[in-house]
Parts: structure tokens; C-alpha cells; sequence
């Protein structure tokens, strides 16, 4: 779109150009005929029409027909780039939520659960340690 903006003024200043252009036809000694843009003695002046080219309808249709394509898969182009931004964004929170979760790990001394009957109960230091890698491990598959 931009390459036809950037040469619309140079197709208008061609167009201009060939409808003003002077084209003289003339026939030498052996009859063979000529076409210039100089005028020569017996030459006479001919009008140059432009040709005008009408595109078939289903030239046109199919052009519609690829400019929907394009539109369409940009549209899902922009929808997967929006889906990934997402999908980066969660990733980073998860992670965040994950080292908060870490450094909960080191400050805490004592861990404590709620047993069936709503007891506190302390946390084992193996327990809290294999909570602590599995933690770990998730950190550094994934962020």
C-alpha cells in the first residue's frame, strides 16, 4: 500500500506525460511507415488514446478473495501474539508467586499444617525440605 502511495505521483506524472505526447505517423520513399514523436514534412499528427484494461470479474473476485485471506490471517496473527503476551505475562506471575513462596523457605524456622481435626501440627524438616527442592525444581523448569 505504501509502494502505490509512493508511486501514485510518479504514474500520474507518466499519464500526464503520454496524453500530452505529439506521435506523428509518416511513409517514406519505399512505403514502409513510421511512428515518431518528431514532426517530419508529410507527416500527420495522430491522437493516442490510452488503453484502458478492464479487469474480469473474477480477476476482481479473486483479488477480494486474497485480500480477505490476508486480513483474516493477520487477525489470528494479532490474536496469537495477544494470546502469547498473556501467556508470558501468567508465566511471570507464577514465577514471582514462586520466589515469594521460596524465600518464605529460608526465613521460616518452624512449619505447621492443619491435621483432620484442625490441629497445628509441626511440619517434619524432610517434609519441608522436599517441598523446598520440588519448589526448586519448578523454578528452574519454568522461569
Amino acid at each position: 500500500m505504501k509502494l502505490l502511495l509512493l508511486m501514485l505521483p510518479l504514474l500520474a506524472t507518466t499519464w500526464v506525460g503520454l496524453a500530452e505526447a505529439e506521435i506523428y505517423r509518416w511513409v517514406d520513399a519505399q512505403g514502409q511507415v513510421h511512428f515518431d514523436q518528431q514532426p517530419r514534412q508529410g507527416a500527420q499528427q495522430i491522437e493516442v488514446r490510452p488503453q484502458v484494461i478492464e479487469r474480469e470479474d473474477h480477476v476482481r473476485q479473486s483479488e477480494q478473495n486474497r485480500q480477505r485471506l490476508f486480513d483474516v490471517r493477520e487477525q489470528e496473527r494479532e490474536q496469537q501474539r495477544e494470546q502469547n503476551s498473556q501467556q508470558r505475562q501468567r508465566q511471570v506471575e507464577r514465577c514471582a508467586q514462586m520466589r515469594k513462596q521460596l524465600a518464605l523457605y529460608e526465613r521460616r524456622v518452624f512449619w505447621y499444617e492443619e491435621d483432620a481435626s484442625g490441629q497445628r501440627v509441626e511440619v517434619s524438616n524432610e517434609q519441608v525440605q522436599s517441598s523446598r527442592n520440588a519448589l526448586l525444581e519448578q523454578l528452574r523448569e519454568g522461569c
